[in-house]
Parts: C-alpha cells; sequence; structure tokens
C-alpha cells in the first residue's frame, strides 16, 4: 500500500501505478523480441541482430524486481493462506494448464511431421516438463519465480532481528555476490538442460539425469540465489520509497530513464552481470512508479492499463502466435526469412505482439479464461 503525502503517493486501492503497467508491456514486447530470432534456428545470424537483442534482456530482471517489490510491500503474507492461495492460483495453475497445452500441441506437431526423434527427447525427460517449464521455453520463469517466493518466509525472521536499513542493503550486495559466483562458476541454472550446479556435479562426477531429486533441489537452489539480491532489494527500496520524495519530480524521472538506458547498453562493459541486473531493473522498476504521476484518465490510459493487464497472458500465448506470424512472414516476404536480422525480428515480434495482445484482451472477457489461463 502506498501512502498519500502531499498528493505525491498514489494509493493502490483507488488508482493503479500505470508506469508498471506500462513496463510491463514493453518487457513482455521485449521477450518477444529476443525470441524472435537466435542461433537455435539455425539460420545465418546478422551480428548487428545479436548486438540489437542483447538490449532486450532486462525484462526478467524487471519482472522479478516488479513481483518481489509488491510482494515484500504487504505486511504478513509470510503465514497469510490467502498470499499463498493467490500465488498458486495465479502462477501454478497457469503454469500446469499450459504445461499440458505446450505439451500435447508438440506432441501432435512431431507426430505429422514425422519427428519421432523430437517427441522422445520431449517425453523422456519428465521432471523438465513437471518442474522447469520442459513444455515450452519459456514457462521456466514461472517455477523460477514460484520458487523466488518462498524467500518471503524470511521477512517474519528478518522482522524479529530488527534489520536495520543498512543491514538490508549489505543483504542486497551479499545477494548479489552470491548471484555473481553462481553465474561466473557456471553453476546457474542452464535452460535447454534444464539443470544446474553443473560445474559442481561434473568435478565430483555425478550424473544429474541418473539422481532427480538431486537435480531438482539444485535447480530450486539455483533459483533461489539468483532471486536473492532482488529479494532483499525490494525490502530495502519498500522501506525507503516513502522517504525519497525528490522519485516524484520530473528530474527524477528523466535520471531513473537515463540510468536504466546507459547501465543497459553500457552496463556490461564495466559491471558484474549480477550487478547489472538488478541495477537495470531497479532503475527500470522506480522509473516506472515515477512515470505514473504523469498519466490521467483518457485513451492511453485505457491501453496501457490493457496491455499491463494482458501482459502475463501475452508472455503465455506468444509461442503459438509466433509460429502462426512467421509462417505468414514466410509468405508474404520469404527473402526476410533466410537469415536473422534486425528487420525480420521487428517484422516477426511487432505483429506477434499486437496478435497476442488482441487475443489475450478478447480470451479475458470470461472469468474463468482469464482465472485459470492467466492468473488474473
Amino acid at each position: 500500500m502506498y501512502q498519500n503525502q502531499d498528493n505525491t503517493f498514489i494509493t493502490m486501492n483507488k488508482k493503479k501505478l500505470l508506469g508498471i503497467e506500462f513496463c510491463r508491456g514493453l518487457s513482455t514486447y521485449a521477450v518477444i523480441l529476443v525470441h524472435s530470432g537466435d542461433e537455435t534456428w539455425g539460420l545465418p545470424t546478422n551480428p548487428s541482430a545479436i548486438e540489437f537483442r542483447l538490449h532486450f534482456y532486462f525484462a526478467v530482471p524487471f519482472f522479478l524486481a516488479a513481483a518481489f517489490y509488491f510482494m515484500t510491500a504487504k505486511p504478513g503474507i509470510a503465514y497469510s493462506s490467502k498470499f499463498w492461495r493467490a500465488k498458486v492460483e495465479r502462477i501454478l495453475i497457469p503454469y500446469a494448464i499450459w504445461s499440458v497445452i505446450f505439451l500435447v500441441s508438440r506432441v501432435i506437431i512431431f507426430t505429422l511431421t514425422n519427428k519421432s526423434d523430437r517427441m522422445q527427447q520431449l517425453l523422456q525427460d519428465p521432471l523438465s516438463i513437471f518442474f522447469f517449464g520442459g513444455a515450452s521455453y519459456h514457462l521456466y520463469f514461472l517455477t523460477l519465480l514460484f520458487a523466488g517466493t518462498s524467500l518471503v518466509l524470511l521477512i517474519p525472521f528478518l522482522e524479529r532481528l530488527k534489520i536495520s536499513n543498512y543491514g538490508l542493503l549489505l543483504l542486497s550486495v551479499l545477494g548479489m555476490v552470491s548471484y555473481h559466483f553462481l553465474e561466473a562458476s557456471g553453476n546457474s541454472f542452464q535452460l535447454g538442460t534444464n539443470v544446474a550446479f553443473q560445474s559442481l556435479l561434473s568435478s565430483l562426477r555425478i550424473n544429474a539425469e541418473q539422481h532427480p531429486l538431486l537435480r531438482l533441489v539444485l535447480v530450486e537452489i539455483a533459483w533461489i540465489i539468483r532471486c536473492l539480491p532482488f529479494f532483499f532489494a525490494a525490502l530495502t527500496l519498500n522501506r525507503l520509497i516513502q522517504k525519497v520524495k525528490l522519485l516524484h519530480t520530473k528530474f527524477a524521472t528523466f535520471l531513473l530513464v537515463i540510468l536504466f538506458l546507459c547501465s543497459n547498453m553500457f552496463g556490461s562493459f564495466f559491471l558484474p552481470g549480477a550487478l547489472q541486473s538488478v541495477l537495470i531493473a531497479y532503475a527500470m522498476l522506480l522509473f516506472s512508479i515515477s512515470l505514473s504521476r504523469y498519466f490521467g484518465e483518457n485513451t492511453v490510459d485505457s491501453l496501457v492499463t490493457s496491455v499491463g493487464t494482458c501482459s502475463f497472458g501475452i508472455y503465455l500465448i506468444h509461442p503459438f502466435v509466433m509460429n502462426i506470424v512467421k509462417y505468414l512472414v514466410y509468405k508474404v516476404l520469404p527473402d526476410l526469412t533466410n537469415s536473422i536480422s534486425i528487420p525480420s525480428m521487428l517484422a516477426l515480434s511487432i505483429p506477434c505482439f499486437l496478435i497476442s495482445w488482441v487475443l489475450v484482451a478478447y480470451l479475458t472477457r470470461n472469468k474463468l479464461t482469464a482465472k485459470y489461463l492467466f492468473g488474473i
């Protein structure tokens, strides 16, 4: 809950932070653009396309920052049955349903196209399908987010210890250090093989596939470590944001967007990857909060609200739409799809985002579909 002080803070039960909704939509588009062409497609890739794509990896860090920011703003959530029931309904149930949808559709496609090797590869790893988003490359984020949500159980413990703001800041730094060493050591979660601590397991000569319980535990640990800096930064931010009145000035909005752009475009040259991810995410989050004060009541606001509400659904449904758009672009502009370039990525990502948005907006008119498919 945001307290209204001098008309600078927005009360969440009266008005949404539309800047957050705008950045959710922008981040969802960033995901689609990243998925609009990479080396796994088996096509020649223009170096400029690789460089261009690197500037759109801010999406997942922003989603984590926003999720933990709102989670940690709610008092008493750690042992709240209502909170955990909502997380199951909004994360795990859509995850299960979409896993079935993608699994069935891929089995049908592989059967019709006589790709028995692909189907065997898909079905031989049920652990990935159940727990790691193995039915489709993008579903892992839902289980990552749910694993990170378990960190809220630390909140009562931290409150009993009466951790100061400096203490939370120190924990945020330690979280970033842990995340950095996880990445640098080659022990982070590997999308595709769906294993974690691979470097450690190799040194111990342990095959993770032969020890499913160990594999599951190690992936969960890796995900929690990845979420640690976002969790502690969110706790720190929620304590400090009420005191930072400069957040609601035009200068602050300008400064935050510059910080986001600079850290996103140039941060990799002088920042560790973990620190860059957290800096990008929270610069964008603070910018989105600051940006919210400039929205009013008009058509643009309605569109922003719609795209923010539909963003999770767009994220979930976009692989289906992407395949349709790829086929249509190939028919209309075959030369464009012979390689991965900036024009080809834009030609795929923009219509994919817009069509997915329209589909989700239509499907969410039904309350059951909205609740169980899209967690709304």
